[in-house]
């Protein structure tokens, strides 16, 4: 009776994912960053335009009283509460 033995064949395994090169993850950072900017001035220039349609409003309303439009401040606190709605 004979034994046989084989030398096990040398197994060459790829890993199945890499690992991630900088580029990528600078590049992911980059967007996120720029990302993160465009919203923080979009909602600065939103809060500006309203700020300014308010002042306005506000300005329109003053003159209107200065000019004797309004009989009483009940009058005058109603229209300044439209601005408030707008």
């Amino acid at each position: 009776m004979s034994i046989l033995l084989h030398a096990p064949k040398k197994l060459v395994t790829e890993p199945k994912h890499s690992e991630p090169t900088t580029t990528p993850i600078v590049l992911v950072s980059v967007v996120i960053f720029v990302g993160i900017i465009i919203l923080m001035y979009s909602g600065l220039m939103y809060t500006e335009t309203t700020m300014k349609q308010y002042s306005d409003c506000t300005s329109k309303i003053v003159g209107f009283e200065q000019s004797g439009m309004y009989v009483n401040s009940d009058q005058f606190k109603l229209a300044l509460s439209y601005c408030n709605a707008r």
